[in-house]
C-alpha cells in the first residue's frame, strides 16, 4: 500500500508588530497500521473476505481490530480464524466485528496477520469503512479538510419506469473458463413509452449497451472469479431508468485433463460445467468411514482409498465414490470433538481430491443420529467444499417413515419441512428444504441428491413437493433399494422412478438388488453399488 510522506514546514511567515511571526502546519500522525481488504467470494445469500492487519507502530500486547461495516451485515464467523484467535462482536452499530489475538500476545512493528471472514446479506455488499487497532484510526494519516458532503436529496422517482428482468445468467450461477456468459434481459417501458438503451455492466464496469430488443450481450472470455454482479439498467426516452442485477455468477478454475469435471443440473440432466457440456451418468461405488476412525485418521474408512486404489477403480470403469460419512465427530463436546471434527473433513476433503484427480466424482453422504448432527455436518461440509462443485451432496434422507403408517400428504409435508404436524412421526431430521437452505446460505451450490420417504425408496410425492433452490433449482432425486424395499420390481419403478426421471434428474445412490441393475441401466439411470454389494 502506497504511503504519502507529509513533511512537517513553515507554511506562512508575517512580520507583525515588528516581530517574525512563524506558522506552522499542524503535525500529522504516522500511520498507526494498515488494513487491505480482498472480497474473496460473493453469493446471492453472503460473502468471504480477507482481511491483512499491518502494525506500523510500535508493538502491541493484546491488541484488538474492530472494523466498521454497512449494508446490514450478520456474520456468524463461518470462516475460522488461526489458531487461538477470535472473532467476536463489538458494541457499536451496525455490526462491528472485533478480532481478538491469543491471551499475550504481540504483534510487533512492521508484524501482519491475515484472517477471513464471512457473513450473510442482503443487498450491495461494501467494504468496511473504518479500521481501528487498538482504538488508531488505520490507513488514515491526517483528518479531512472538509467535513464528508451530504448526499443529495433523492427528487420525486418516476412513477412508470421501465420493467427489467434479468432471464439469464441466475444468481449464483457458474460457468467454465474462459467462459462465456449469456446476459439476456427482457426490458419494458410504460404505456406511451419506449426504452432507449440497455447497458450491461459487471461491478460497476460498463460491457456493453444494447439499443433494439431483444436486449442481449454474450460476455466473451470472462476470466476466473469468485463472484461477480452483473446488472442491466434500462432507459426509456423521458430519462427513467431500471436496474436489473444478478449476483454471484462464478467462472470456475481451469479442470486439468483426466480430472472429474463440476457438474450442474440442466433440465432432467446432470450435466458436466465445460464448453461442450456433457451428460453425467454415475457408475460407482460406497465407501463408508468407520466410527472410530476420527481420532486415527488416516486409517477412517471401510477399505483402502489410496492413489493405488482409485486408479483400480477407474480401471473397473468406476467414475463414482459415494463417501458415506458417519456424524461421530459431530457430537457436541469438549474442545478436542471440536479438533476431531477439523481432521476428519480434512481427511475426506482428501480423498474427495484424489477421486477427482482420477475423473471420479466424489458424493458426500453422511449418516446422522439426531437433527443437529446433521445440519453441523451440513454446514462443515458446506464449507469446506463450496469452492468444489465436482463434488455432489447427498441429504440421505434416511429419517422418514413409509407412506401408509400416516396420512401420505402430512409425511410428504415433513419431509419437505418439519412443523407441529411432524411431531408424532418419530421423523429425526429437519426438513430437507431447511438443509438445502443452509447448504446453499454458506455458499455451496453443489449438486444436491435428495432421497424420499422409507429410506430414500419411495419417491412417488417428491416432485408433488419438490423443494425450492436459490440455486436454479440444482437438485435432483436420490433412490436407494434393496431385495427387500416395497418398491423392488420393475412395475413399481416404471411407475414412479420413470414419471419422475422425466422431470428432475435420478440417480441411485444405494443399489443391492442386482435385477435394479441392469433395469437402470437400459433405462439410462446412474447408480451407484451399496456397501458390501459392489
Amino acid at each position: 500500500m502506497r504511503r504519502r510522506i507529509i513533511a512537517l514546514g513553515v507554511s506562512l511567515a508575517i512580520v507583525a508588530a515588528g516581530a517574525l511571526t512563524m506558522v506552522l502546519r499542524p503535525a500529522y500522525a504516522a500511520l498507526a497500521c494498515t488494513v487491505e481488504y480482498k472480497l474473496i467470494r460473493e453469493w446471492s445469500l453472503g460473502f468471504t473476505a480477507e482481511i491483512t492487519l499491518t502494525n506500523l507502530g510500535p508493538p502491541a500486547a493484546d491488541w484488538r481490530l474492530r472494523w466498521r461495516t454497512v449494508g446490514g451485515y450478520v456474520v456468524p464467523g463461518f470462516e475460522p480464524v488461526p489458531p487461538g484467535y477470535s472473532l467476536g462482536a463489538g458494541t457499536h452499530t451496525p455490526y462491528d466485528p472485533v478480532l481478538m489475538p491469543p491471551v499475550g500476545d504481540t504483534l510487533p512493528t512492521g508484524g501482519s496477520i491475515t484472517v477471513r471472514w464471512g457473513g450473510f446479506h442482503s443487498g450491495q455488499i461494501h467494504a468496511p469503512v473504518d479500521y481501528f487497532f487498538n482504538g488508531q484510526v488505520c490507513n488514515r494519516e491526517e483528518p479531512s479538510a472538509s467535513p464528508t458532503p451530504s448526499s443529495p436529496r433523492p427528487g420525486n422517482p418516476d412513477p412508470t419506469p421501465p420493467t427489467v428482468t434479468m432471464t439469464s445468467p441466475r444468481h449464483n450461477d457458474f460457468f467454465a473458463v474462459p467462459a462465456t456468459i449469456p446476459i439476456r434481459v427482457d426490458a419494458t417501458a410504460a404505456a406511451g413509452r419506449h426504452v432507449t438503451r440497455v447497458e450491461f455492466k459487471a461491478r460497476g464496469v460498463l460491457l456493453n449497451v444494447d439499443t433494439t430488443p431483444p436486449y442481449a450481450f454474450d460476455w466473451r472470455d470472462v476470466p476466473e472469479n469468485g463472484g461477480t454482479r452483473i446488472t442491466a439498467t434500462a432507459f426509456d426516452n423521458t430519462g427513467a431508468a431500471t436496474v436489473g442485477e444478478i449476483v454471484g455468477v462464478r467462472v470456475l478454475p481451469p479442470t486439468a485433463p483426466g480430472d472429474a469435471r463440476p457438474l450442474r443440473v440442466s433440465g432432467n440432466r446432470v450435466v458436466t460445467v465445460e464448453r461442450h457440456p456433457r451428460s453425467f451418468r454415475a457408475h460407482g461405488v460406497t465407501h463408508s468411514t468407520v466410527e472410530v476412525g476420527c481420532t486415527q485418521s488416516p486409517a477412517i474408512w471401510d477399505g483402502p482409498v489410496d492413489d493405488a486404489s482409485v486408479r483400480a477403480l477407474r480401471t473397473r470403469g468406476v467414475n463414482t465414490v459415494r463417501m458415506l460419512l458417519s456424524d461421530a465427530c459431530w457430537r457436541s463436546g469438549s474442545h478436542s470433538a471440536i479438533e476431531d471434527r477439523v481432521s476428519y473433513l480434512a481427511e475426506v476433503a482428501a480423498y474427495a481430491r484424489r477421486l477427482s484427480r482420477h475423473g471420479i466424482t466424489p458424493i458426500v453422504a453422511p449418516r446422522a443420529t439426531t437433527a443437529t448432527n446433521l445440519e453441523s455436518l451440513w454446514l462443515d461440509a458446506a464449507r469446506v467444499f463450496r469452492d468444489d462443485n465436482t463434488v455432489v451432496f447427498d441429504l440421505v434422507d434416511a429419517g422418514y417413515p413409509t407412506v401408509g403408517t400416516a396420512d401420505p400428504s402430512v409425511v410428504w409435508n415433513c419431509w419437505r419441512q418439519t412443523g407441529p404436524d411432524c411431531s408424532g412421526l418419530g421423523i429425526l431430521y429437519p426438513g430437507t428444504q431447511s438443509l438445502i437452505d443452509q447448504i446453499r446460505r454458506y455458499g455451496a451450490f453443489n449438486v444436491i441428491l435428495v432421497g424420499g420417504l422409507d429410506g430414500s425408496n419411495d419417491l412417488s410425492g417428491w416432485l408433488a413437493h419438490r423443494p425450492t433452490d436459490v440455486a436454479g433449482r440444482s437438485l435432483a432425486a436420490a433412490w436407494h433399494v434393496d431385495n427387500t424395499s416395497a418398491c423392488a420390481t420393475p412395475a413399481c419403478w416404471r411407475s414412479t422412478l420413470l414419471p419422475l426421471a422425466a422431470h428432475v434428474p435420478v440417480i441411485a445412490t444405494s443399489v443391492s438388488a442386482p435385477p435394479a441393475v441392469g433395469w437402470l441401466s437400459r433405462h439410462g439411470i446412474g447408480y451407484v453399488h451399496s456397501a458390501g454389494d459392489q
